[in-house]
């Protein structure tokens, strides 16, 4: 009997494969986990160091290092400064150091500082209550005439208020009509 050798994939190359793959999933687990890798923990901790030592550099040798603080080099975007915008190769950019004066696509376009995701109704009801505070009282007499105006929608008719009782029901019904309405 002859014996024939085989060919393939040694035993070494398997274990350095099944390795790879486990140490792929081990990483895929602990991101799935902590909602980062481990690697970004360590780059974070040598950016520290590298920035200590850039700063070591400068001192030492007064030369720029890559901060801000060099010539030549801008400062990020402001609210009162705003930005840049323009078209480079047909896409719309934003930015102060690509967008040129130059360039005739260059738009400078003031920037909004805001507080994040707002509902619209909180954003009215303060612009209401703004307006309210400046003009006396006009702004709620606008909104309780809205209100009623709904109300009077919604119920078909218009009938007058003959007391402070009917108002006050006709407001909580107009209430619980716009509320309805706005869910």
């Amino acid at each position: 009997m002859k014996l024939n050798k085989q060919t393939g994939i040694s035993l070494v190359m398997v274990s350095v494969i099944s390795m790879l793959v486990a140490a792929l999933s081990m990483t895929f687990l602990y991101y799935m986990r902590n909602g980062h890798l481990p690697m970004q923990d360590l780059w974070a901790r040598f950016g520290k160091a590298a920035a200590i030592i850039g700063n070591d550099v400068k001192d030492s040798t007064g030369l720029p290092t890559g901060s801000n603080e060099g010539p030549g080099v801008r400062q990020a975007a402001t609210v009162s400064e705003g930005v840049r915008r323009c078209t480079i190769d047909g896409k719309t950019v934003y930015s102060d150091t690509l967008c040129l004066d130059t360039n005739p696509t260059t738009k400078k376009i003031k920037l909004n500082d805001s507080k994040g995701m707002e509902p619209p109704k909180t954003a009215i009801a303060r612009d209401e209550a703004g307006k309210a505070a400046d003009s006396g009282n006009s702004a709620a007499m606008s909104n309780e005439e809205m209100k009623r105006k709904v109300m009077e929608q919604a119920l078909g008719k218009s009938a007058p208020a003959s007391s402070a009782a009917d108002d006050d029901l006709r407001l909580k019904a107009t209430n619980r009509a716009i509320d309805k309405a706005t869910r």
